[in-house]
């Protein structure tokens, strides 16, 4: 507190409002003719509460009640006091109608007779923080030169919730007749001043609440809904926002229902109304669609939310996002499927190769007797679709054998370019079938590449072939370009401007066996093999189609650490 505060102000001739070092406001004096009456004093007390409406702190509250006693009785003398440590504070928060005696600055008193004229019962002790006196004592200067004088006085306490917090002190020259109905009035306006203080601090406590939940909603790294008894949703955290891609205003007031799947609408509706009742609902999980297309997995925990009259206003749910432990859990099957393929393949390729090359030497030879002995067309023909049997087994057999248990060939520096050269070289028959096009755009000086000759080779001849495979009966093209992309990565591109494939069938094209060329023409490992040889070469790679529209593959793989 400023030292000023106990030093008696000098005097002054203005009339404009003064306010000392502890806070206190010092009011022009307004003289009026005759006692208040009761409707008077009503509307004064009103025009303070329109006075304090919204964010009002404590000294404007009592600022603007001690203006209202001053419009009422402007001979009198008026104090409204805090006391600190019963709000919480440092310092004494008040407001006068005169300066304070020097002995007044520090502390706060009230009369064992404004106890009792609060409807306190006689204190066994004193308020907290406040001094109890037996007899008022008067804590204001008198008049324009601020002296001090004989006075008497009366006083009322401030009080939230059954307890004292401040008090409310009237005071008049000595000998002076009470004014008519000023005790009521004192009354009345102590009670109105503490019902807008604790008013004003339940708002400021309400709103700082908010701000805290906003931004514990805000920076929260879970999903968390508030659903009202209506189903609409209330208030959305942050993070459901990023997992599930949707905006605030797609969720503010939607149904909460409509975040579910035409399937789990049931069982969301039935844990709903479940938390509604006050019962235990376990966790569940959902799966909610996202913006930018596929799933969210979301398990979430219930729980009602209770109003101030203690009945459920509605539901708060507590999500933990599952997404990623079932894209785990979904690569940890797919590696067991991998170990047990491998093990599969080894047997596979042992048990065929035996006898499949009997089958292939011999066809070779019986054709090539056949041939020179001039045998009928018909049976040469028949022997020719034995060995294309043969090969196409083999080839599914290594293929198999490929996917299963990949190349343990050195990786080494490769010229990209060179590379796709090749492979088209190893694809000559098959784009002469077709009666494709090859258009080739390579980009000049790029980089090498760190890679295993084979497994590139085989990603390229397998993208080619199935550009071939997708070519319409007329014939295509197949484009294919290279471009450095940023300074680390190579960009190739193999696009065709054959049938397409359907959105349907987009999200699976990766799956081992899966395979959109017409039954007995694709074993379904082609794609697969090329995925799991670029993700080795820690490369990523992207399909574009559209039925009609031809498709687009596009592979990144990372240049040579120099």
């Amino acid at each position: 507190m400023d030292d000023s505060a106990h030093k008696k102000p000098p005097a002054r001739q203005s009339s404009e409002p003064r306010v000392s070092a502890v806070k206190s406001i010092v009011t022009p004096r307004r003289r009026t003719a005759g006692a208040p009456t009761l409707p008077q004093i009503l509307e004064s007390l009103n025009r303070a509460e329109r006075e304090t409406r919204g964010f009002a702190t404590d000294e404007k509250v009592l600022r603007s009640n001690v203006h209202a006693l001053e419009r009422l009785y402007p001979t009198t003398r008026f104090a409204m006091r805090l006391a600190p440590r019963a709000v919480g504070q440092s310092t004494i928060v008040q407001a006068t109608t005169h300066y304070l005696r020097a002995e007044a600055t520090e502390e706060v008193a009230i009369t064992e007779a404004g106890l009792l004229r609060g409807g306190f019962p006689q204190p066994a002790a004193e308020p907290t923080g406040m001094r109890l006196r037996r007899t008022y004592e008067p804590i204001l200067l008198v008049g324009s030169t601020d002296v001090e004088a004989p006075a008497d006085g009366l006083d009322a306490p401030l009080s939230i919730g059954g307890e004292v917090i401040g008090v409310l002190a009237a005071e008049l020259d000595r000998g002076t007749e009470l004014p008519d109905r000023l005790e009521d009035a004192l009354l009345m306006t102590a009670t109105h001043a503490s019902a807008s203080i604790e008013t004003g601090r339940l708002r400021r406590e309400a709103l700082h609440l908010r701000d805290y939940l906003e931004k514990l909603l805000e920076h929260a790294n879970i999903p968390v809904l508030v659903v009202g008894r209506d189903r609409a949703i209330r208030v959305v955290s942050s993070a459901f926002v990023r997992i599930t891609g949707l905006a605030r205003d797609q969720l503010d007031t939607k149904d909460v229902l409509q975040l579910a799947g035409q399937s789990d609408r049931a069982r969301v509706l039935s844990a709903f109304v479940n938390a509604l009742r006050g019962r235990e609902v376990p966790p569940f999980e959902l799966r909610l669609p996202k913006a930018d297309g596929g799933n969210a997995r979301l398990q979430f925990t219930l729980a009602p939310i209770l109003d101030s009259e203690g009945r459920v206003a509605g539901v708060i749910a507590i999500g933990q996002d599952r997404t990623e432990v079932h894209e785990l859990e979904g690569q940890v099957i797919h590696a067991e499927k991998l170990a047990t393929l491998g093990q599969l393949a080894a047997g596979i390729v042992h048990e065929i190769n035996n006898p499949l090359t009997s089958i292939s030497v011999y066809g070779e030879y019986l054709l090539s007797k056949l041939t020179r002995s001039g045998a009928e067309e018909s049976d040469v023909k028949r022997v020719e679709r034995i060995l294309r049997s043969s090969d196409r087994i083999m080839s599914f057999t290594r293929n198999l054998l490929t996917y299963a248990r990949p190349s343990k060939e050195e990786a080494q520096p490769l010229d990209v370019n060179d590379v796709l050269e090749e492979a088209i070289g190893f694809c000559d028959h098959i784009i002469r079938e077709a009666r494709m096009t090859v258009l080739r755009d390579y980009g000049e000086g790029l980089p090498r590449i760190t890679a295993v000759p084979g497994q590139l080779h085989q990603v390229f001849v397998n993208l080619i072939t199935n550009a071939c495979n997708a070519a319409h009966d007329d014939g295509g093209e197949v484009r294919i370009s290279t471009r450095l992309h940023g300074r680390d990565r190579i960009h190739v591109r193999v696009e065709d401007d054959g049938v397409g494939i359907g959105k349907e069938d987009m999200s699976r094209v990766f799956e081992p066996f899966f395979s959109t060329r017409r039954r007995g023409k694709g074993t379904g490992l082609g794609l697969s093999i090329v995925k799991s040889i670029v993700e080795q070469h820690r490369g990523g790679i992207e399909i574009d189609s559209e039925i009609g529209g031809g498709t687009s593959v596009r592979i990144v793989l990372p240049c040579v650490d120099e």
